[in-house]
């Protein structure tokens, strides 16, 4: 029961990071890398990839889940279709613990 509520959770962050995203394309002085946000154990932040023009840089979504200890990358795969899509994702722990040479 707590799976569905969990996927939930995570889908009405992704769509306000994205929303926040969005939304920073209509003002100019909005830029990649400053629109971030906690809820409920989930932390979203949005960073531009390097790639892309100044006016429209390609950026990726990070979701850190606090209670599942993991980290999701989303981003927008084609330019054409501007759909956001899962890149990837890793346990925390894991990641710390290669970090330190574990």
């Amino acid at each position: 029961m707590r799976l569905p509520h969990a996927i939930l959770a995570t889908s009405a962050i992704a769509i306000a990071a994205l929303t926040i995203v969005e939304a920073g394309r209509l003002h100019p002085a909005a830029h990649a890398g400053t629109a971030s946000m906690g809820v409920g154990g989930f932390t979203v932040l949005t960073a531009s990839t390097g790639q892309g023009s100044d006016a429209a840089p390609v950026e990726v979504l990070y979701v850190l889940d606090n209670r599942g200890e993991t980290l999701l990358v989303y981003g927008v795969e084609s330019q054409v279709d501007r759909r956001m899509v899962l890149l990837g994702g890793a346990s925390l722990p894991v990641l710390f613990r290669a970090a330190r040479g574990g």
